[in-house]
């Protein structure tokens, strides 16, 4: 018989999956929406710089709404329980999907600048499952729970993308092209919601009574770089965010212009991306998670993830993306899930939720600088999305290595 710990991290692994997998359909779309031909959403004679900002916004915004909702969010469930913010948030993500199929219908770029903002609010409940998750999980089991739910929500990006491809390229009769993955997402989000409402039990019992304001993602920040065991690790963290971001968002760019892809082969790459990147979560992460502590473990990855991206600027022939992805998705996957991990391990049971909410802040207001940045910076060169890239995750690792102890090896578990 399987114990209610081991059926609630199931519950939370196939959550994760329908979520990211909602997520992924609509992923590669913004590239191509901004560069492709006949772009619906920017004039035909729009600048690169123009192009440029528009797609930095549209990428910006989702991690910047989720900057202030995934503290609010995470704090919150640590008031009421887990599922009562789960499901609100669920359904405004589903609007947010609604409000762009019309966006893409009729070619509004400010209105899918609004549903970006929607799904923003839905997406800040990433720090709400990672306290799930942390609840469900022992101190010596946080590393492979996470890199389980890291597996799930690779799987759930590897499906997709490669579906958000060829969708775009249906007519529904009533809906077509870039509306139809919205419309999917909308569909994948709503299935989510109906499992969590009947098929969740909730995995904490409220105990925290902080005052919750729309002001607490500033506040996280200041409270991650005033940690005097964390500081260190958390500017780590926020920039590797905004090498992974700057690399990963805006590599589609380079492929459009390099190689000719299209969305739907820009969907397939993401997605044989994102299985290896399941893969590694799932098979990787626990035997060496059992030998090497997580900060060393988040150090060493991020530096090959940046020595592998920066590759691609001396090979760049189509064939080595088939080379290099897979070693940068590996290098990536154990670096995601230990951070967690580690961050998760450094507090107590019972402000999981806001310091989770924290770790997200940080990431989030990564994600939201680096597309403001890089949008523009697109104009001068192609190539930039690399170079960014493999510079700022290998500083990022640099960061870290000036924190950390002579590495030490544990025993191996199994």
């Amino acid at each position: 018989m399987f114990s209610s710990k081991s059926i609630s991290l199931f519950l939370l692994l196939f959550i994760g999956f329908i979520d990211v997998a909602g997520v992924g359909l609509v992923y590669p779309m913004f590239s191509s929406m901004v560069y492709q031909p006949g772009s619906c959403i920017v004039p035909p004679d729009a600048s690169e710089f123009y192009k440029g900002s528009c797609l930095g916004l549209l990428l910006a915004m989702m991690p910047l709404t989720q900057f202030f909702s995934a503290p609010i969010l995470g704090m919150l469930s640590d008031q009421v329980g887990r599922k009562k913010i789960l499901l609100p948030s669920l359904f405004v993500g589903i609007i947010g999907y609604l409000i762009a199929v019309f966006a893409a219908h009729i070619g509004s770029f400010l209105l899918l600048l609004l549903s970006r903002v929607a799904i923003g609010i839905s997406s800040g409940t990433v720090s709400v499952v990672s306290a799930c998750i942390a609840d469900v999980s022992s101190h010596d089991e946080k590393a492979k729970n996470f890199g389980l739910f890291n597996m799930a929500c690779g799987l759930g990006f590897t499906v997709g993308p490669f579906l958000g491809g060829v969708f775009s390229t249906y007519d529904l009769g009533f809906l077509s092209g870039f509306s139809v993955p919205f419309f999917a997402a909308g569909i994948v989000s709503f299935i989510n919601l109906v499992f969590v409402y009947f098929l969740f039990k909730d995995s904490y019992s409220p105990q925290s009574s902080q005052v919750v304001s729309w002001g607490m993602g500033i506040s996280n920040i200041s409270k991650a770089f005033y940690s005097k065991n964390l500081r260190v690790f958390f500017a780590s963290i926020f920039f590797a965010c905004i090498g992974w971001s700057f690399y990963w968002e805006f590599i589609p760019v380079t492929w459009i212009k390099q190689h000719g892809f299209s969305q739907a082969t820009i969907g397939n790459f993401y997605a044989y991306g994102a299985g290896f990147y399941a893969v590694a979560c799932g098979f990787l992460i626990r035997p060496i998670a059992n030998r090497f502590s997580n900060d060393h473990i988040v150090c060493y990855a991020l530096l090959a993830c940046g020595i592998f991206v920066g590759a691609l600027l001396f090979h760049s022939d189509e064939a080595w993306l088939l080379f290099y992805i897979p070693l940068q998705q590996c290098a990536v996957a154990l670096f995601w899930p230990t951070a967690a991990a580690f961050v998760s391990n450094s507090v107590s049971e019972d402000v999981q939720g806001e310091t989770l909410g924290i770790f997200h802040s940080v990431e989030s207001l990564a994600f939201a600088i680096t597309p403001l940045m890089a949008g523009p910076l697109l104009g001068f060169s192609e190539s930039m999305p690399l170079f960014v890239g493999a510079f700022t995750m290998v500083f990022a690792a640099g960061l870290l290595w000036t924190s950390l102890e002579r590495p030490r090896v544990v025993a191996d578990l199994d």
